[in-house]
């Protein structure tokens, strides 16, 4: 029932982490590939997968090595997982900090292209503009508050009411919650194989310990039995003659 349960609950997981990964990558992908921020995001989402699927692989390895050499080799289980969950921890935060910073980064070169359209003509807005379906830098008023037309672009069919600044911010903002979520993810997966395979060890432990105590107080009976039956009788002879 156990098995059947961690065997649902693992191809459940292997398909999240499946779905998770293709809805990020191929958009990414086909939209954003001229962009830093798009390398940093699929890096973080496919290493963060990666690292998951060899997790719940040696997880079910080990539990195989495990049973198969009478639970001991879990002593090395445990200080490796202390180290898997430090190390993953400490590379994807530094991952999710480098993700943030390239959206700080994209969102100032968007504020750039966008005053650059208006003081230097360049051509780069309106490009891109037309490949995002957005319009404006906060929406259609941005051109208005430059005294400008609204573009002929900005209607497919109707008016295009969200800017491309925000337009961004939606896009990339969820992407940092999902990698939190994500990374929370593994570590709980981390912790839950750690107490998984502390629990096998406590056991065997506490199961050594009680078989110490079951032999000692065999050892302290047959001493005892010894000295009623055999040594004390000849003792009390002795002292009879």
């Amino acid at each position: 029932m156990v098995g059947n349960l961690m065997k649902k609950v693992i191809v459940a997981l292997f398909a999240l982490l499946l779905a998770v990964i293709l809805r990020i990558i191929i958009p990414f992908k086909m939209k954003f590939s001229n962009y830093e921020i798009t390398s940093n995001i699929i890096g973080f989402f496919t290493a963060l997968t990666i690292t998951i699927a060899i997790i719940m692989c040696c997880f079910l390895v080990s539990i195989f090595l495990a049973y198969l050499t009478d639970d001991w080799i879990v002593l090395g289980y445990v200080p490796l997982l202390i180290y898997v969950l430090h190390w993953t921890y400490r590379t994807f935060s530094e991952r999710l900090e480098t993700m943030s910073k390239s959206y700080d980064t994209l969102m100032d070169g968007l504020t750039q292209k966008w005053h650059s359209y208006f003081n230097y003509n360049e051509t780069h807005w309106p490009d891109l503009e037309k490949t995002m379906l957005c319009c404006g830098l906060e929406g259609p008023r941005s051109y208005m508050d430059y005294l400008q037309k609204v573009p002929g672009h900005c209607y497919n069919p109707q008016l295009i009411t969200l800017g491309c600044y925000h337009l961004f911010l939606n896009i990339f903002y969820p992407m940092q919650l999902i990698g939190v979520l994500m990374l929370r993810l593994t570590l709980f997966v981390e912790l839950g194989i750690f107490f998984y395979f502390g629990s096998i060890l406590f056991k065997k432990t506490f199961s050594l310990i009680g078989v110490r105590n079951q032999k000692r107080v065999r050892h302290l009976f047959l001493v005892n039995r010894i000295l009623r039956h055999c040594i004390l009788p000849k003792i009390l002879k002795l002292f009879k003659k």
